[in-house]
């Protein structure tokens, strides 16, 4: 399938889904993520967006940072930490002050998915934020994609500047593409 198809598919899965199996999906994603969180480790997360039912991370423990957009024009974004947040012109929380975070200092990236693929490509909202981030990262640095659906097949129109996940976790199980 397009990505576009996608994400018109997904966004309307999540909208049908009632409160009760939201929450479950949801505690199943984060019974799975948790032991992958090593103490110690610098994690670059994500605070969901309530109207599009996106999974909480807030009950995790960790030392995390959160997104910002330095350009919406370019694209571009940084991670910061920080305990305040204020929501964005596109109602996504985003950090209020807080050190900024060097792209090269995080051993974990949690994304926000709509969906992914049985080889770890992925499909988000379609901005790109994420991927031109994802280029200034480590090799090594672990990319975690959170899901509240299985994977697609194949996501077509997957393009070079496109960066997979080493890890998908959705409500069924964890997908490692290492």
């Amino acid at each position: 399938m397009k990505k576009a198809e996608i994400r018109k598919i997904v966004l309307a899965q999540r909208t049908q889904l009632g409160e009760k199996e939201f929450l479950e999906r949801s505690q199943r994603v984060i019974e799975t993520l948790t032991p992958l969180l090593t103490f110690g480790k610098t994690i670059a997360s994500f605070k969901a967006i309530p109207h599009r039912n996106e999974i909480s991370l807030d009950s995790l423990e960790g030392n995390f940072a959160f997104p910002r957009v330095i350009s919406a024009t370019e694209g571009s974004m940084e991670m910061a930490f920080s305990k305040t947040f204020a929501n964005s012109a596109w109602g996504i929380p985003e950090p209020v002050g807080g050190a900024v975070v060097k792209p090269t200092d995080f051993d974990i990236i949690l994304l926000p998915l709509l969906a992914f693929d049985l080889k770890g490509n992925r499909v988000g909202y379609g901005k790109g934020f994420y991927d031109r981030y994802l280029l200034n990262c480590r090799p090594d640095c672990l990319k975690i994609g959170i899901s509240l659906f299985d994977p697609v097949d194949l996501i077509e129109e997957v393009e070079s500047h496109d960066i997979p996940l080493d890890i998908a976790i959705c409500p069924a199980k964890l997908y490692d593409f290492r």
